[in-house]
């Protein structure tokens, strides 16, 4: 049944009938052509029965009207007409047993074979006359010849001839209108039957080709205009369905891949738009239900102490769930395999996975809730926060091949919009905290200040020597403090520059002869080339001195005793950008460090506050520009600011 539903049998089987019709229609014509020759054939023999009796009758009269008068003239017309005479009885007798047989030899008409024609009943009863009254008039001749082969009675017999041949040429005559009635008849109806069929091929034409508009070239015409509409950027729109076939199938496919590219960029616009992680979360729910069997999906974040796993907030048959964020153990647990190898991880038989391992609670949480079927998708690269995005279904085995395949394919998008949700949910929480910061800052700020005056009025009186150090002591821990809010102010409050034409060049020789105090005491040197003398840009000159500085104590920490400081201005390609280098051969800094050196408040410095690299960071990035830091044991560390040329 599935066959008969298929395109291509329906196809073959139209193309198969109009063969069939039109090669019966060309087997008709050529019977047509055979059955015309045949009774061609058989008016031909029946008018040359005519023509034969015709020749007769002529032989007898011309005889009677010229009988010889002389012996010798006898013996002449004995030979003549004796001979032609039994030459045309002897064609009239064998027309007539063909006749009657109903059976002529080759002879009479040409064919290879034995012809034997249909007659009616009428001609076979023309042909029993014929017979009859040829029978009779024979039989007159031979008498009226005599017996005397030598002397026959030539003048008897034509005067017979003469007299009585009206029957027999009248019977002939019939038959040949018989024979000639029957001829026409059936050709009559072999050319009924021909039109017949020519119109029934018409008709079973022009269904076939109203069935391939309906089953063809309609559903096409559909399926383009779902292609034009879908390009115009109708990314939902539904081609109908009208057929069940391989156009059905392509055009079901094509209705799946709308739907993927409707939710895909309503994904899109979630991304741009959305930062609540419920309400991400509310989308896919929604949305991928169909693209894929979703009963039930929730997201899970790392925590903080990165052996458990958090889930944040889930949704079950498209509606929040309502619970508290509940913890899984991360260590040994498919979770874990998930975040480390960063792809999709399929879990066919929910069950028969999580009963046996008492690790696997989160997948024995999901068991118990009625999920048999999940996937789990890594949210890793995209995030500030290592993550899962569950999808679940109470069906076993529901995910196929194909599902897997889709969320691979758009694995990077969905980690996308969740580490964008996250990351948005995370500099929230940053500003917040920057607020605050800035809030406290500005309140300790003023109380510092009073410490410090007081500090400074210890020192410049008569105290004991510890009570000095002391004080010294207090004074060095509240100017630390101070610069900290200021780095803490820096870094939370709005970044505004003040943008000039600046030689980066010239820039960086005033700071390295204003601030010569950074190599004396390690007895360092700094090193300064430049491939271009024309190096400028716009920017904030008290911002970058600021960076450079910061990099220059940073390189000159971490330098060794009597080193020297490789700083290297460029021309970077054709991007028109300059390219600063900063490049010591101190310690290199540990691969485990290299990606957080720009987070706030991360230091490897006993007195560090870690705001430095990330101050620097916002004010590089202000001005358009971007740093990298790399860093091994047989180059050392280099710092490259990419910054626009002007």
């Amino acid at each position: 049944m599935k066959l008969l539903k298929m395109l291509k049998t329906q196809i073959a089987a139209a193309l198969v009938l109009i063969m069939l019709l039109f090669g019966s229609i060309f087997m008709l014509s050529m019977f047509a052509l055979n059955e015309q020759q045949s009774y061609n054939v058989l008016l031909n023999i029946t008018s040359r029965l005519e023509q034969t009796a015709q020749n007769l009758v002529s032989l007898g009269m011309n005889y009677a009207m010229n009988i010889p008068q002389d012996s010798s003239s006898y013996e002449r017309d004995v030979k003549l007409y004796y001979s032609a005479l039994h030459a045309q009885i002897e064609m009239l007798d064998t027309i007539t047993n063909s006749f009657m047989l109903a059976e002529f030899p080759p002879a009479l008409t040409d064919f290879s074979d034995k012809f034997q024609p249909d007659l009616t009943p009428d001609a076979k009863q023309a042909v029993a006359t014929v017979e009859e009254i040829w029978k009779d008039f024979r039989g007159g001749i031979i008498h009226a010849l005599g017996n005397d082969n030598g002397m026959p009675r030539l003048d008897e017999a034509a005067d017979y001839i003469a007299h009585y041949n009206a029957p027999l040429i009248a019977s002939i005559n019939i038959l040949l209108s018989k024979i000639q009635s029957q001829t026409d008849q059936r050709l009559q109806q072999v050319y009924q039957l021909h039109i017949s069929l020519l119109f029934s091929a018409v008709l079973i034409t022009i269904g076939v080709f109203a069935w391939f508009y309906l089953a063809v070239l309609k559903p096409l015409r559909y399926a383009v205009n779902g292609f034009q509409k879908v390009a115009q950027g109708d990314f939902g729109y539904q081609v109908p369905i009208t057929s069940d076939n391989e156009l059905a199938l392509m055009t079901g496919s094509f209705n799946t891949l709308s739907r993927r590219l409707h939710a895909i960029f309503r994904l899109i616009d979630q991304l741009q738009q959305g930062s609540d992680l419920n309400e991400t979360l509310g989308f896919v729910a929604q949305e991928f239900s169909s693209l894929l069997p979703l009963d039930w999906v929730g997201a899970l974040f790392v925590a903080c102490d990165n052996n458990t796993i958090v889930l944040e907030g889930s949704y079950r048959d498209g509606q929040p769930e309502i619970a508290l964020r509940n913890r899984y153990p991360l260590t040994n647990t498919l979770l874990l395999k998930a975040l480390e190898s960063g792809e999709p991880l399929h879990i066919p038989n929910m069950s028969a996975t999580g009963s046996n391992n008492p690790d696997f609670q989160f997948l024995n949480h999901l068991v118990d809730e009625g999920i048999q079927d999940a996937i789990f998708l890594p949210i890793t690269d995209a995030s500030p926060i290592p993550g899962i995005l569950a999808f679940g279904t109470r069906n076993p085995d529901a995910y196929t091949p194909e599902h897997l395949e889709l969320l691979t394919n758009i694995a990077g998008l969905i980690t996308h919009s969740f580490g964008k949700t996250v990351k948005l949910a995370e500099h929230s929480r940053l500003a917040a905290i920057g607020g605050f910061a800035s809030g406290i800052a500005h309140e300790i700020r003023s109380p510092l200040s009073t410490i410090s005056m007081a500090l400074d009025y210890f020192q410049g009186s008569e105290l004991p020597g510890s009570a000095v150090k002391r004080a010294q002591l207090a004074q060095k821990e509240a100017e630390r403090m101070a610069r900290l809010l200021e780095e803490i102010l820096l870094y939370a409050k709005p970044l505004q520059l003040r943008l000039e034409t600046i030689n980066i060049k010239q820039l960086l020789k005033q700071l390295f002869e204003t601030h010569n105090e950074l190599v004396q005491e390690k007895q360092l040197q700094f090193e300064l080339t430049a491939n271009d003398t024309d190096l400028k840009i716009l920017g904030d000159q008290d911002r970058l001195i600021q960076v450079f500085l910061n990099l220059a104590k940073n390189a000159c920490d971490a330098a060794g005793t009597g080193e020297t400081i490789y700083w290297h201005l460029d021309r970077e390609g054709v991007a028109r950008l300059l390219k600063v280098s900063v490049t010591n051969q101190g310690e290199p800094i540990p691969e485990e460090h290299l990606s957080q050196l720009f987070n706030p408040f991360f230091t490897t410095k006993a007195h560090g506050t870690g705001l430095g690299l990330s101050i620097v960071k916002r004010i590089i990035e202000a001005h358009g520009g971007e740093i990298a830091i790399t860093s091994d044991r047989q180059r050392g560390t280099t710092v490259n600011l990419l910054l626009p040329l002007l």
